[in-house]
């Protein structure tokens, strides 16, 4: 019988991943932001894992994310929900898929597998297919920006029967 051992620092690592460990993790988690002492943002999930000792640090939120925006006077503006969403802290992105519901205070309802906000410039984005429901429509296209607040929409590759009144 031969047995052989192997000092070798790849191997280890390659079956290792830092991907694997995560720095901090969490579960029924609830961060807030404020700015002034006003909440401006409370996010919540069932699990977090935060991935620190790597070149991009990240967190992920494997089992969903709600996410509530409220405006100066602690009204909620909109509301994100997803059942997987990351934020990349380098970039200040965030990435929310499978699933995503987005509300706003108009009552309208965005439906998509992914959406990007972008803390930076102030924007929600995607280029997935997305579909818009507003008291009165239903809008559907390929991709999608708005302010971060969900008031400021547009729909890039606009599809769909539409309907005009005559007046």
């Amino acid at each position: 019988m031969l047995f052989s051992c192997e000092s070798d620092i790849e191997v280890i690592n390659a079956i290792t991943s830092k991907y694997d460990f995560p720095g901090l993790s969490g579960e029924k988690v609830e961060i807030l932001y404020s700015d002034s002492g006003i909440i401006k943002i409370k996010a919540t999930a069932p699990e977090l894992k935060r991935f620190l000792d790597i070149d991009d640090p990240f967190t992920e939120f494997p089992k969903g994310l709600y996410v509530i925006f409220y405006n100066s006077k602690k009204e909620i503006e909109s509301e994100i929900k997803a059942n997987y969403a990351t934020f990349y802290e380098n970039k200040n992105l965030w990435e929310a898929q499978n699933n995503v519901i987005a509300t706003n205070a108009a009552g309208e309802v965005l439906n998509t597998e992914q959406l990007f906000w972008d803390q930076n410039k102030g924007i929600i984005f995607t280029e997935k297919f997305v579909k818009i429901t507003t008291e009165n429509q239903i809008l559907m296209g390929d991709g999608f920006e708005s302010d971060q607040q969900f008031r400021k929409w547009k729909i890039k590759k606009l599809k769909g029967t539409f309907y005009f009144k005559d007046e």
